[in-house]
């Protein structure tokens, strides 16, 4: 026992060594947890990157259907606008360089003239559709089909032109009597509604105004100065075939008599009668469009055309005209012609012609009713008088004279010349307003 306790009285608590070692059971223990707790964090961090792997993943799909819903609501309709900014670009590119190419290039390439002549004038030139309401018997058909209570049946078709970039539209008058509403259509395909501005039955013109940007007009060209023989081109909608392309030549000015043709004036109730005639092919459709020369410049209305076959002739009315009906239509709504108060008639065959055969001036004056005002009888003009000048224009038939009266406008003051019992008198004549 004494050898215990000597190896007892040995280990001293106080004693550094002996301390030492009996931390080194706790230091053991300490590193036992510490290889423990590497293993937990790693467990932790595990789970935590999973955690954030899932959410980033959440996130992308989220993002990605995001883009892909942003993508099939307005892709296709940027991709529209850029497609319809590069068509329509490209008209005015064409429409812009083909004036310019005009003024240069030869009749000889007679070719190129008709190619540039298309482009030029073609982004102008519209389809007209004309609409009438259903009548109240044929709304609740209309009804059954779906067609909606202010559903419309398109009554007919035509040509027309845009003469003003502002939206401005010529057409027949003809074309649009029969309608209530009127739709556009643009050479860019665009479909619009169109307004009526006004109409004039006695030239068979009218303007329609539709409300668009980007808009080409054409330009107008002198019927005065373009002579028989020259070029010219007709484009139009014929039979709803949009941007027809026809050519012919001037066949003939001033054309005002058809009572000596056999196969009938097909001018839907034209009262103006100082027509263009060219052997360009109208056909139903054409109504309304361009006469166009070399230039691409307009010259005439497509309006009337001679017998039932469309044989290839066909009339126009003058651009000096239409410009002037245009202008007023829009800037009134209406024509106001002039007005003489006389009744007048041809001079008799016998009458017309002097010794050497000669064509006479003269349109005899054959009543002044008296039930109406009369600005040639409050001027002194009489019953019996023959007319023979017009504003110092010798006046040589009947509907000459009415076109020079028309033209001349109301509140215009002319001078009149006439012949009374071999006497040459002349007289200053205010019209008036011509009543419809």
């Amino acid at each position: 026992m004494d050898e215990v306790a000597s190896r007892d009285s040995l280990v001293d608590p106080t004693d550094p060594q002996c301390s030492g070692q009996a931390l080194g059971d706790d230091e053991q223990e300490q590193i036992t947890t510490s290889k423990s707790e590497p293993s937990s964090r790693s467990r932790a961090s595990k789970d935590g990157g999973a955690l954030h792997l899932a959410t980033s993943t959440f996130f992308s799909l989220v993002m990605v259907l995001a883009l892909l819903l942003f993508a099939r609501t307005l892709v296709p309709s940027i991709v529209e606008s850029v497609r319809y900014s590069w068509h329509l670009g490209q008209l005015r590119a064409e429409y812009e360089l083909s004036g310019q190419r005009l003024s240069n290039v030869s009749l000889d390439s007679l070719e190129t003239v008709s190619e540039l002549v298309s482009q030029r004038v073609g982004p102008s030139v519209v389809h007209i559709n004309v609409l009438r309401k259903h009548s109240p018997g044929l709304e609740q058909v209309s009804d059954w089909f779906d067609a909606g209570p202010h559903a419309s049946l398109v009554e007919g078709q035509g040509s027309g032109f845009i003469f003003d970039a502002d939206g401005y539209v010529m057409t027949n008058h003809h074309v649009v009597s029969e309608g209530d509403e009127f739709e556009v259509i643009l050479n860019d395909g665009r479909q619009l509604t169109a307004d009526l501005i006004g109409v004039d039955p006695s030239t068979d013109l009218a303007v329609l105004k539709i409300q668009a940007t980007g808009l080409m007009a054409t330009s107008w060209g002198s019927s005065d100065h373009i002579v028989t023989g020259s070029p010219v081109w007709a484009i139009g909608s014929p039979f709803g075939l949009q941007h027809t392309v026809t050519f012919g030549i001037i066949s003939g000015k001033h054309r005002v008599d058809f009572r000596g043709t056999p196969q009938g004036f097909h001018g839907a109730g034209i009262a103006y009668r100082d027509l263009m005639q060219s052997d360009v092919v109208l056909y139903p459709g054409n109504s309304g469009g361009p006469l166009v020369n070399s230039s691409g410049e307009v010259v005439g209305v497509n309006s009337a055309i001679l017998g039932e076959s469309f044989q290839g002739i066909s009339f126009s009315i003058p651009s000096r005209v239409a410009q002037k009906i245009a202008e007023a239509l829009v800037e009134h709504g209406e024509v106001e012609r002039g007005w003489l108060g006389v009744a007048l008639a041809d001079l008799p065959e016998s009458d017309r012609h002097d010794e050497s055969g000669t064509v006479l001036p003269g349109v005899l004056v054959g009543e002044i009713p008296r039930e109406m005002p009369s600005p040639a009888r409050d001027a002194g003009i009489q019953a019996g008088d023959i007319i023979v000048s017009f504003d110092a224009q010798p006046v040589m038939s009947q509907a000459e004279l009415m076109r020079f009266i028309a033209e001349a406008g109301a509140g215009t003051v002319v001078e009149i010349g006439i012949i009374r019992d071999d006497a040459e008198m002349s007289f200053s004549v205010p019209l008036k307003k011509r009543l419809r």
